[in-house]
C-alpha cells in the first residue's frame, strides 16, 4: 500500500534537504583551508605502502660454470728406453714424492755402468803411466845436459890454450884444427842435450794434459752411466695421486716417452667470466662454488685477466677440507657492484616530463623529490637525491600529489 505525502510534510523535506545541502557546502569549504589535507580537501589521509632506505652498494649476482680440476697434472715421461719389467701402482693409487711408479729393465744399464767403471780405471792408469816416465826421464836428461856443459868447458879451454901456443909457435897448424873441431863437437852436443831436455818436458805437459782430460771424461760418462741407470725406476715428481698409466709389463718405452699421469691433491676451480664482469674481480675476491644444491665459499687465487676466445678465465682455490671430486661441473657465482648511492625500491621510482622522482614522507605528508637513477638491478635501484633513513612510497596510488596527506599502512616496512 502506497502512502500519500500531504502537501504540508512535503514543503518541510524539501525546506531540510536545502539546509543539509548549504550545511554539506559550508564543512567543504571550511576543510579547504585546513593545513596538511595536501590536494585532495575534505578527505582522510591517503593509505600508502611505504619503506626505509639506506645508503650502499647496489649488487647483481652472476653466475658461470666452473670445474674442478688440480692445482698441478703432469705427464711424466721416461728418461731413458727401455722394457717394462714392473707396472706398481694403478690409476687413483697415492703416491709420495719420489715414490716409484714404473720399473724399466736395467740389466744393459748396469753393464754400461760397469763398462764405463772399466774406462776410467784405464785411463786413470795411462795417466799415472805417463807421470811415472816423464819424472823418470827427467834426471837423465838433467845429467846429460850437464855432461854436455863440462865437455864444452873442456873443449873451449884446451882451444884457447892450443890457439895461445899457436901463435907462439908451440901448436902445430893440425893440433890447432884437432881444437877448434872439438870445441865444435862440444858446443853442438850442448845443444842436443838442451834440446831433449826441453822436448821432454814440453811433451810431459802435453801427454799429462791429454790423459787429465781422458780421466775426466770417463768419469763423466760413468756418472751419465749412473745417472741412467738410476732413470730406470721412474718415480713421481711431486706428492699426488696417478691419474693414467700408460704402458704396460714388457712394453718398450722410448726416451722421453709418456709414462704415466698424476697429480697434486691441491684442487682448484676454473671459470670464466665476460670481459665486462672481469674488471670488477681480483687476486682474493669472493665467490660461491655450488654442486649438487651445496655452495661453498671460495676466494679467487689466479686472475690473468687475458680474453680467452672472448671471455677471461680466473681460478679460485679449494681448501683441502672441501674434498670436492676432480672433474665436477658446479655453478660459480659471484657479486658486482654496480653502483653505490641510497637503495630504494624500484617501485618508488616514478617519471614526469622526462624527470624521475620518489614520494618521501615527511611529517604525514608525500613529499616529491627529484632523483638519478645510477643503477638497477630487480627490485632495487641506487640513486641520489634521497637522503639515508628516509622512508619512501612504494607505488604510490593515483591521484597522490606532492603535500597529499598520508598514512603508512601497518606492516609497511619504515611506515609512519
Amino acid at each position: 500500500m502506497i502512502k500519500k505525502i500531504r502537501p504540508l510534510h512535503f514543503a518541510v523535506l524539501v525546506m531540510s534537504a536545502g539546509l543539509a545541502v548549504l550545511s554539506g557546502c559550508a564543512r567543504g569549504a571550511s576543510a579547504k583551508n585546513t593545513p596538511g589535507t595536501g590536494g585532495a580537501p575534505g578527505l582522510a589521509d591517503i593509505s600508502v605502502r611505504a619503506s626505509a632506505v639506506t645508503t650502499g652498494p647496489l649488487a647483481v649476482e652472476h653466475r658461470a660454470s666452473g670445474t674442478v680440476k688440480p692445482v698441478m697434472q703432469s705427464q711424466v715421461a721416461s728418461q731413458v728406453g727401455g722394457i717394462v719389467a714392473k707396472v706398481l701402482l694403478k690409476a687413483g693409487d697415492w703416491v709420495d714424492e719420489g715414490g716409484l711408479v714404473i720399473l724399466l729393465d736395467d740389466s744393459q744399464l748396469q753393464l754400461s755402468v760397469r763398462t764405463a767403471e772399466a774406462a776410467l780405471e784405464n785411463a786413470r792408469i795411462s795417466l799415472a803411466t805417463t807421470q811415472d816416465n816423464t819424472s823418470q826421464a827427467s834426471p837423465k836428461l838433467d845429467y846429460q845436459l850437464r855432461s854436455a856443459q863440462a865437455a864444452l868447458s873442456g873443449a873451449q879451454r884446451n882451444y884457447d890454450a892450443k890457439k895461445a901456443l899457436a901463435s907462439q909457435g908451440g901448436a902445430t897448424t893440425a893440433e890447432l884444427d884437432q881444437a877448434t873441431s872439438s870445441l865444435q863437437t862440444a858446443q853442438a852436443n850442448l845443444e842436443a842435450a838442451k834440446s831433449a831436455l826441453d822436448q821432454n818436458q814440453k811433451a810431459g805437459v802435453q801427454n799429462l794434459a791429454q790423459l787429465q782430460l781422458a780421466v775426466e771424461q770417463s768419469g763423466y760418462a760413468l756418472e751419465q752411466a749412473r745417472l741412467n741407470l738410476e732413470h730406470a725406476s721412474i718415480k713421481a715428481p711431486y706428492s699426488g695421486r696417478i691419474v693414467s698409466i700408460n704402458p704396460m709389463p714388457g712394453e718398450f718405452v722410448g726416451p722421453n716417452a709418456p709414462a704415466f699421469v698424476m697429480a697434486a691433491d691441491e684442487r682448484e676451480v676454473d671459470f670464466s667470466v665476460p670481459p665486462a664482469d672481469a674488471a670488477s674481480l681480483s687476486l682474493g675476491s669472493a665467490v660461491s662454488f655450488t654442486l649438487s644444491g651445496v655452495s661453498s665459499k671460495l676466494a679467487i687465487s689466479r686472475s690473468p685477466r687475458v680474453p680467452v676466445n672472448g671471455v677471461v678465465p680466473f681460478v679460485a682455490a679449494v681448501p683441502r677440507s672441501l674434498g670436492l671430486p676432480f672433474g665436477a661441473v658446479g655453478t660459480v657465482s659471484y657479486s658486482l657492484v654496480l653502483a653505490s648511492g641510497t637503495l630504494i625500491p624500484t617501485g618508488a621510482i616514478q617519471t614526469s616530463e622526462d624527470q624521475n622522482y620518489a614520494y618521501v614522507i615527511e611529517g604525514s605528508k608525500a613529499l616529491a623529490r627529484k632523483i638519478q637513477i645510477l643503477a638497477e638491478s630487480g627490485d632495487s635501484a641506487a640513486v641520489s637525491g634521497v637522503e639515508s633513513g628516509s622512508v619512501v612510497i612504494v607505488n604510490p596510488p593515483p591521484g597522490l600529489m606532492d603535500g597529499s596527506g598520508v598514512k603508512a599502512v601497518a606492516g609497511t616496512e619504515g611506515g609512519k
